[in-house]
């Protein structure tokens, strides 16, 4: 082999020094970015943040900016982040992530609030030290955080944190220091191997157990008195039986009529193949592999919810992406169901309905694709413990009322197709990570204009013949509204004879201890009246949810802002 010539060996070492120098100068630009992108993302009102001053060229100029530390002071490359008590808002700053050599990082004691990204281990998988504690941050502690498997010391205590604690905290085999104290989680602790986590770093999280808290308990059914139950049976059949001999069923009319006002493509589906064609104009068909990886071939460690169709899976795919799977039970014949979901919801869309992404049949697994709704359901929160109880403060209940209302609102009038939704409850009110309530369960509604696609926006329809179909969803809104109120269970107050004769002088419903005296009374008997109109056993005597809707809208403002109560004129059907 030929020597180089001395001027092609110079040429070669000019080129690596040149390669070495351009990725030096953009690792350590990176680093700068990521600083310009914190300070940009941050409320800073003490003006802590000030000092940061991109304008300097010289090597290692941001090392000597307020909390921040560098691997070697004349290198712009950040080690640490220090901006803890210095009363900063917004949001986690995404921006963190370009600074790839960062070891620890230290948010706490701040006004910082929204969730924690779901993909937090990007490019700071070396992170040894997180500390998010005494801020505001709400929804569920992401999985994805264990992947930092450095971390030595995670604090995430006194914030509004949901949900349960990752399992695969366990396999963090560096763990020291881990606290949670002070938020609303519930479920079993993890086990940290070899490490063991005091007690006192999962306090006041009245849904956690397992050691070092007590064991979790075996839920058992809820016994109920035998006499209690046959007493109020007999007084609703005695009430029923009078209430048809003279004036005949209420619901009878949407009993008789309801094959022939659901939705055409519901009739003679045909075949399998056949039936997926029309399913695909909906919303789209989505891999059953795809599906079975992003839940571990669905495992039992992934089950969010168990209904009345299946269980609820919680997905990851490779996007990113937080969906909720619902696979149906494959031991019942559940085409209709799944067909009558998609061929619904898959044509609304609406902020407070929870969208349907896609679906997936293959042989007799069905699969219902959602987006992913990270605080659970209204029935969790209001019926689990005392400390969610406690969280759900009355100004948010009124938002999660009036969304509610809302959304009833748009399918009945604004919306061509007139939609009734036939099993409102709580268990099918869903909150996003904002506690936005979005609806659910829509395998039993009706489409009571299903030739009419078009927009009546402007032309609300009357009710008309079809009073009766839209009253029940007015009466099951009542039962919701009533639950917000009192807390209790929605087969409590649908069996409740005071309710039914409406008897509310002598025997007055309960108001939630959790909202009484909170400087809400007021509008809390204003809601309650309009309940007690809703649940009104006469159909003819209940309102329509537009009126329902605009009271509730009125009564609530200034503490839910809602630019859409005069007129109901968001998002659309197709």
């Amino acid at each position: 082999m030929y020597p180089y010539p001395c001027g092609v060996k110079c040429l070669i070492l000019l080129l690596l020094l040149l390669y070495q120098c351009c990725c030096g100068i953009h690792a350590l630009q990176s680093d700068i970015d990521c600083l310009k992108s914190v300070k940009e993302s941050l409320e800073d009102p003490l003006g802590y943040l000030h000092s940061w001053n991109f304008s300097s060229k010289t090597e290692g100029f941001i090392c000597k900016f307020k909390g921040v530390d560098c691997w070697h002071p004349d290198e712009n490359k950040v080690v640490n982040i220090r901006l803890s008590n210095m009363e900063l808002g917004g949001q986690f700053p995404l921006g963190i992530y370009k600074c790839s050599s960062l070891v620890q990082l230290d948010l706490s004691r701040n006004n910082l609030n929204g969730t924690i990204p779901s993909n937090i281990s990007n490019n700071i998988s070396y992170l040894t030290k997180l500390d998010l504690s005494s801020n505001q941050f709400s929804g569920e502690i992401p999985d994805d955080l264990a992947n930092c498997t450095y971390l030595n010391v995670v604090k995430l205590d006194n914030n509004k944190l949901t949900g349960q604690i990752p399992p695969q905290f366990g396999l963090l085999t560096r763990i020291k220091v881990f606290s949670v104290a002070n938020n609303r989680l519930i479920g079993a602790v993890p086990h940290f191997g070899n490490h063991s986590i005091p007690a006192r770093n999962f306090a006041n999280n009245e849904g956690l157990c397992g050691a070092p808290l007590p064991d979790c308990p075996v839920h058992a059914m809820k016994d109920h008195l035998f006499l209690t139950g046959f007493v109020t049976g007999w007084a609703i059949f005695v009430l029923l039986t009078l209430f048809i001999r003279h004036f005949g069923f209420p619901y009878a009319p949407a009993a008789i009529g309801r094959k022939n006002i659901i939705c055409p493509e519901q009739k003679d589906i045909g075949n399998q193949d056949d039936m997926i064609l029309k399913l695909e104009k909906f919303v789209s068909r989505m891999s059953f592999m795809e599906m079975a990886n992003a839940t571990s071939n669905f495992s039992q460690d992934n089950v969010v919810g168990c209904g009345s169709l299946g269980k609820v899976y919680k997905a990851t795919p490779p996007n990113g992406w937080l969906l909720a799977i619902k696979r149906l039970h494959e031991t019942e014949n559940l085409d209709d169901e799944f067909a009558s979901e998609i061929m619904t919801l898959g044509r609304l869309r609406h902020q407070n309905l929870v969208p349907l992404i896609g679906f997936c049949s293959l042989g007799k697994a069905k699969l219902l694709v959602y987006k992913y709704m990270p605080n659970g359901s209204l029935h969790e929160w209001l019926h689990s413990t005392q400390d969610r109880a406690k969280a759900l403060e009355w100004p948010l209940r009124m938002k999660i009322a009036v969304g509610v209302a809302k959304v009833l609102s748009w399918l009945h009038y604004t919306c061509g197709l007139n939609v009734v939704h036939n099993g409102l409850s709580s268990k099918c009110i869903l909150l996003d990570h904002n506690f936005e309530p979005r609806i659910s369960k829509f395998w039993e509604a009706t489409i009571t204009n299903p030739n009419n696609t078009a927009s009546t926006r402007n032309h609300p329809v009357e009710y008309g013949d079809n009073f009766s179909f839209f009253t029940k969803d007015v009466y099951c809104f009542g039962i919701v509204l009533l639950e917000l109120i009192t807390r209790k269970e929605a087969y409590e107050l649908s069996c409740s004879t005071d309710i039914i004769f409406g008897s509310y002088t002598t025997n007055p419903l309960q108001i939630d201890q959790v909202i009484t005296h909170t400087g809400f009374d007021d509008t809390i008997s204003q809601f309650l009246e309009i309940a007690k109109n809703c649940v009104k056993f006469m159909p003819n005597q209940r309102p329509t949810m537009l009126q329902v809707y605009k009271s509730l809208s009125s009564i609530s403002q200034p503490w839910v802002t809602d630019n859409n109560a005069s007129a109901i004129s968001m998002d659309y059907c197709t």
